[in-house]
């Protein structure tokens, strides 16, 4: 390459650098940038918070069974609240992510890949280690790319779930429906009919409710009335641990292999430790919930 093409392309590869450092950088950091992503993320925060509402309620509902009939499931919810607690944590650290790698991408990684091609293509020739220069100008852009697509593909992977679920979850209900032909039942499903209408959230709110009400029956009565809507708070949980939680770490993995098949570099050394401080969050959450529970539970025996 002569030298007026080499000046010709590190002009051209300045401005990309100054344009990427300064406007686009701007543009990827901002939050209005990601307004999607963070309808979708803010619909999963709320679906947690509801969740962390309803399993609580249950619980206090649960620990003022008299003779600890409902221990067992108080336990349960207990377990439930601090999972709950990891996912909203998670969701958190996404949308601080959001904004923070397209910063990161475009006004740190970009600019130094720009600068190091610019440098191989000027030592090329005259340095034997230039292609060093080459290999992590490539490096960096590669990982720019990965940290700004990051957030949005696994929100993107998260919304598609979401839709599956509830799309099944409406067809099981209209197919129990389909079977039921007394009119009693019929009666019933109007019932149904309307919880339809309503969104997860309220569907359990309202299941925990019929469940509080129960213990005018009894203490046994109220602990399988309450018993019989935990599967259906345990199913919403573990689709939001899904969504919220295993979705992200699964697209991690699957950047951290793409950036292990272009740039050489491996990362999934990160991944496993991620896990075990996930793990820990989980742990800690469930025992102070537990721990809350029983403390509830022997003040009102008090």
């Amino acid at each position: 390459m002569s030298r007026r093409a080499r000046v010709i392309v590190t002009v051209v590869l300045a401005v990309l650098a100054l344009v990427s450092a300064f406007p686009v950088a701007t543009h990827f950091s901002a939050p209005e940038t990601y307004t999607s992503v963070n309808e979708t993320l803010d619909s999963q925060k709320s679906t947690a918070l509801g969740l962390v509402a309803t399993a609580t309620t249950a619980s206090v509902a649960v620990s003022a069974i008299p003779d600890d009939v409902g221990t067992p499931i108080a336990n349960q919810l207990a377990d439930l609240s601090g999972k709950l607690a990891v996912v909203l944590a998670i969701i958190y650290l996404e949308k601080f992510l959001l904004t923070t790698f397209g910063l990161i991408a475009f006004r740190w990684f970009v600019p130094a890949g720009i600068f190091l091609l610019c440098l191989w293509m000027w030592l090329r020739g005259r340095w034997s280690p230039s292609r060093v220069l080459f290999v992590w100008g490539v490096k960096l852009l590669v990982v720019a790319l990965a940290l700004v697509t990051l957030v949005p593909v696994s929100t993107g992977i998260t919304q598609n779930i979401t839709t599956q679920y509830q799309t099944s979850l409406l067809a099981e209900k209209a197919s129990q429906e389909a079977n039921q032909t007394s009119e009693t039942v019929y009666e019933d499903n109007t019932n149904q009919d309307t919880e339809e209408s309503q969104n997860i959230l309220e569907m359990l709110g309202s299941a925990i409710s019929s469940g509080v009400d129960a213990l005018a029956s009894g203490a046994a009565d109220a602990a399988n009335a309450v018993g019989e809507q935990l599967n259906s708070l345990v199913d919403a949980v573990a689709m939001s641990i899904v969504t919220s939680c295993l979705v992200p770490l699964a697209v991690l993995l699957l950047y951290f292999w793409l950036i292990k098949l272009f740039t050489g570099a491996d990362l999934t050394g990160y991944v496993s430790k991620a896990q075990g401080v996930v793990g820990s969050a989980v742990r800690g959450a469930s025992s102070a919930a537990r721990g809350a529970v029983k403390r509830h539970r022997a003040s009102t025996s008090k």
